[in-house]
């Protein structure tokens, strides 16, 4: 192993950390920009206004469902990056490519609320989720590969985290099949996330 190597081996994750709460919250505040403002041609009236949140119920449900899941991609990076201290040059990139996807949820997510019951903007949205979700197996079975985890880690919980991980790529593949049958209702299969992690230890995630 020559000098570079070992120096990759020890850098740290700080600045991943960095990056990552930066890429999110930026993100998350996207999301936000995405509803539609009323454009208004003639004088404004509570009614027109009433109608217009009405139209807007699509909107903010995919709004909130995608701030929900950016949240919890960020928690479960928070958390498994409890137990990774080290990093080396292919691991920093993992993490770019990773959050380049993340950052690509916004526009996924305005794709989705303005032409939601089209098969191509759903499809996309959950292509994103996958490819989010595999890649971040990636990043966990590449810190164990290379030994980046703390002492504290152990066998058995870094198994039950690794199936966790499956989760969300799993629900996604179910939603691009459910996107041919029905594209407004393809996002149901995300909610087995939560019915999944629960067959888990609890606390982990």
């Amino acid at each position: 192993m020559n000098t570079n190597d070992k120096h990759d081996v020890w850098l740290t994750t700080k600045r991943i950390e960095t990056l990552v709460d930066g890429i999110f919250a930026i993100a998350m505040t996207l999301l936000v920009l995405n509803i539609d403002l009323p454009q208004s041609f003639g004088p404004v009236s509570d009614p027109a206004i009433w109608t217009y949140m009405i139209g807007l119920f699509q909107q903010l449900g995919i709004y909130a469902f995608s701030f929900v899941l950016l949240a919890s991609f960020w928690r479960a990076h928070h958390l498994q990056f409890f137990y990774i201290k080290r990093s080396d040059s292919f691991f920093i990139w993992l993490n770019v490519i990773w959050l380049m996807f993340v950052a690509l949820v916004p526009f996924s997510t305005n794709f989705v609320s303005n032409f939601g019951n089209h098969t191509l903007p759903m499809l996309f949205f959950n292509i994103n989720m996958f490819i989010i979700g595999v890649i971040f197996i990636f990043i966990w079975t590449y810190a164990n590969r290379k030994k980046f985890f703390i002492k504290e880690m152990t066998p058995e919980h870094y198994n039950t985290v690794k199936k966790i991980n499956y989760i969300l790529p799993s629900a996604a593949l179910l939603a691009v099949c459910i996107t041919f049958v029905s594209p407004l209702w393809s996002p149901v299969s995300y909610f087995l996330i939560v019915v999944l992690k629960n067959t888990f230890k609890k606390g982990i995630l």
